[in-house]
């Protein structure tokens, strides 16, 4: 996924020509999931993290479930996003709630991550996969993770394969090479990665079919609120564009469901140990009784 930079979107695009992530982007909303931030807090609390947890947060956005899940449980978290501005939003909700010296975001690249191999115990992301090389970003997570470390990814998923021009409307609404997988589909290319006891927790279908998610990503956060009253402003077709997309999944919604994606990096088996001096002089001796045992038969013949 490329940087999405604001000021060139705000000069050449209008509201209508944008994609999904530059009109999210845009507004000030670092990501836009099913089941909005109540699925966070019931995912969270199934993830049992502890306060001496190190966690990875991809795809941060605004920092939002960052700066709660700091504020709840007293845990280290850095959160990476590839967007500056997110970033710049995400460490001012930081400070403004307190947690900065427990929460540090970063710009970084999901899918070269600046961080050396065993390094997190969780790593959480939240529909950023589905648009994403599901491979390569998942052995990228897996590299950074420390042995028994584990992953939880809130991601939409597939109930039923979408008919090819559904297919086509849906990477309109939200952009070429959005793919959403199967349950079973998400299973296996956690474990291709290398992930152990994978499974989805809180798998469910689609049920609010009347909410606009991204509308209420604004409605319910202070960090983008403050600023939406002058973008609506400047962009009478804002609402309409946002119903756009909120139609397909009102209309579609059977088609999809969501579920958190979650799997344990194990510890690798320990190399074998070299043989101790007592077991060299060991094998030494049979190996040379055994030599002379052949030697001495072959002579008696």
């Amino acid at each position: 996924m490329e940087a999405v930079q604001l000021d060139t979107i705000e000069k050449n695009k209008s509201i209508e020509t944008m994609n999904y992530f530059e009109l999210l982007a845009w507004l000030g909303i670092g990501s836009s999931h099913p089941g909005g931030f109540p699925a966070t807090i019931k995912n969270l609390e199934v993830m049992d993290v502890n306060s001496g947890d190190f966690i990875l947060d991809a795809g941060c956005g605004s920092g939002l479930t960052a700066c709660y899940l700091a504020k709840n449980k007293g845990c280290k978290i850095i959160g990476v996003d590839i967007n500056s501005q997110m970033i710049e939003k995400a460490r001012q909700r930081a400070e403004h709630e307190g947690v900065a010296h427990l929460v540090e975001f970063r710009v970084a690249d999901v899918n070269r991550l600046p961080f050396p191999d065993d390094h997190f115990d969780w790593i959480m992301c939240e529909s950023i996969t589905v648009f994403l090389d599901k491979g390569k970003v998942y052995q990228e997570f897996f590299r950074v993770l420390k042995p028994e470390g584990r992953i939880a990814d809130l991601e939409m998923a597939l109930l039923y394969e979408l008919p090819p021009q559904l297919r086509s409307q849906m990477e309109s609404c939200y952009g070429q090479g959005t793919d959403p997988l199967s349950f079973e589909e998400w299973n296996k290319t956690l474990t291709a990665a290398g992930f152990v006891d994978v499974e989805i927790k809180n798998p469910q279908a689609l049920q609010n079919t009347n909410s606009n998610l991204v509308l209420n990503e604004l409605k319910n956060d202070w960090m983008l609120v403050k600023d939406l009253v002058q973008k609506v402003s400047s962009q009478p077709g804002l609402y309409r564009r946002l119903q756009q997309n909120a139609n397909f999944m009102k209309y579609y919604k059977g088609y999809f469901g969501f579920g958190l994606v979650s799997g344990r990096k194990p510890t690798p088996p320990e190399p074998p140990k070299p043989p101790t001096f007592k077991e060299r002089c060991v094998n030494k001796f049979k190996t040379i009784f055994k030599g002379n045992f052949f030697q001495r038969k072959s002579c008696s013949v």
